[in-house]
């Protein structure tokens, strides 16, 4: 015989201790990575030096 009533509503999964540590861990990388790239790029750059030196390195002088 045919039930009328509303079919049964699947199973929601349950966030687990497990993927819950992995998600926080993969946004953490992800969040940081990103963060490091920012400062990279929006970092200024160190004023041309008007020494003597041929070397364009700005920690040798």
């Amino acid at each position: 015989m045919t039930t009328l009533g509303k079919p049964a509503a699947p199973k929601t999964k349950q966030p687990n201790l497990e993927r819950q540590a992995l998600v926080f861990t993969i946004s953490l990388y992800l969040f940081i990575c990103i963060g490091l790239l920012v400062v990279h790029y929006a970092a200024p750059e160190p004023p041309p030096e008007t020494g003597s030196s041929s070397s364009t390195s700005p920690y040798n002088p």
